[in-house]
């Protein structure tokens, strides 16, 4: 079974994408801080990651970074509220499959998940 990680301070965003992923059968954990997500991360494998970059005041990008040296080969999806133009640049030292752009919908997020886990 596929394992997923979703890092967000938001919990509505937490609880959606945790119900769209069990509903297609993923095995799937939540954190709402970077602290959270590192020590999940340290602890147990995941085959993908959806991370916000922008977590209250910590940095997304800095938890993902450490998380690539953990889990190398672990996938990373950004969720975030700014375009994709700007956040690509900081991205290329990262394992990240996409990137996007807040707000989204069921069916994308399914078809992402399907595109990085075949």
């Amino acid at each position: 079974m596929y394992k997923i990680l979703v890092v967000d301070d938001d919990k509505l965003i937490r609880w959606s994408l945790r119900e769209i992923f069990a509903q297609e059968g993923y095995e799937v954990d939540t954190v709402a801080t970077t602290k959270d997500a590192l020590s999940r991360a340290s602890n147990d494998a995941y085959h993908l990651i959806f991370a916000d970059i922008e977590i209250d005041e910590e940095i997304g990008l800095d938890m993902l970074k450490e998380v690539n040296k953990i889990q190398p080969s672990t996938k990373i999806v950004i969720l975030s509220a700014h375009p994709k133009y700007q956040i690509e640049p900081q991205l290329s030292t990262l394992n990240v499959f996409s990137v996007v752009e807040k707000p989204f919908n069921a069916e994308q997020m399914k078809t992402l998940v399907k595109e990085a886990l075949d």
